[in-house]
């Protein structure tokens, strides 16, 4: 039988939390509604943000909770003598960028090395700052975001798409290595959620074709095809709490949507080929694709 909740401890679906989860990238976005969503649990959470001006971001999110939220400043890509606290449990590696949407001709070596600086080498020393810690205690929980992008080879999209890709593949090889010492690896693929990243991404906007027009022809097809099916966006609370859920998913898969809308996305991946997967967007471009 589980032992007696006291503060700071959770104990639910045969996973007991009783150590603290740092999340990256919390001050904002998914890592904002994963924080607080842990915090309602009554959690110890360490918010590990960027910016100092997102820290009351932060504190008004969980405030009313019964969880411990401690606020530090933290860049992924330059994480200097910064060390997890000796009592960590769970890791999510949220930190993430999308610097644009344009074709990949046309995208420079800078952008693609911040985008897998941040997204995919940030994840990489987190987890291997937090490992010792994990494995000494045989427990814990390595929580890494991907992408619902990741479904169909979407245009325009390629740094973001290969960095997440690289996650996922990250995830699956972390998982295998570390199941030995009773360390879960998840990951988690989002889909459209209400956050700042999402602002000028091609769910909202044609993509920028500017430095190379031929391109225009496709990006007029995606966005006329995204207008009239809008994407069903989450507020970063519910994908939060989704994500919270997984976590405590003891005996689950290693990957899961951000919601029930992704999860079913995630089912019909899981039974697709690669070639199905491009056969059917290459379809929505048939009108420009030479026969």
């Amino acid at each position: 039988m589980p032992q007696p909740v006291k503060r700071g401890t959770v104990v639910e679906e045969g996973f007991r939390l009783d150590g603290i989860a740092a999340v990256t990238g919390a001050g904002q976005g998914i890592g904002l509604g994963i924080a607080g969503a842990l915090a309602e649990r009554g959690v110890e959470v360490l918010a590990l943000i960027l910016e100092d001006s997102q820290r009351d971001a932060v504190y008004e999110r969980v405030s009313g909770t019964s969880g411990k939220v401690e606020v530090q400043l933290l860049d992924v890509t330059d994480i200097g003598d910064f060390q997890f606290p000796s009592t960590l449990q769970v890791l999510v590696n949220n930190a993430g960028v999308r610097i644009s949407s344009r074709p990949i001709e046309v995208i420079d070596e800078a952008e693609w090395r911040r985008t897998f600086d941040v997204n995919f080498f940030g994840t990489v020393a987190m987890t291997r700052l937090a490992l010792p810690i994990m494995r000494a205690a045989q427990r814990g929980v390595i929580c890494n975001i991907s992408s619902g992008s990741l479904f169909s080879p979407i245009p325009f999209l390629g740094p973001y798409r290969a960095s997440k890709a690289a996650v996922s593949a990250f995830s699956e090889t972390l998982r295998v290595e570390v199941a030995p010492f009773g360390i879960r690896v998840i990951e988690i693929l989002p889909g459209a959620v209400k956050t700042g990243i999402n602002v000028n991404s091609i769910l909202n906007v044609i993509a920028d074709t500017t430095d190379e027009p031929a391109y225009l022809p496709m990006a007029e097809i995606q966005r006329a095809q995204a207008a009239g099916n809008p994407a069903d966006t989450k507020s970063p609370d519910e994908v939060g709490r989704y994500i919270v859920d997984a976590i405590y998913d003891a005996g689950g898969p290693q990957r899961y949507g951000g919601d029930s809308s992704s999860q079913e996305l995630l089912e019909r991946w899981r039974t697709s080929t690669d070639e199905e997967r491009a056969a059917h967007i290459l379809t929505s471009y048939e009108a420009i694709i030479p026969r």
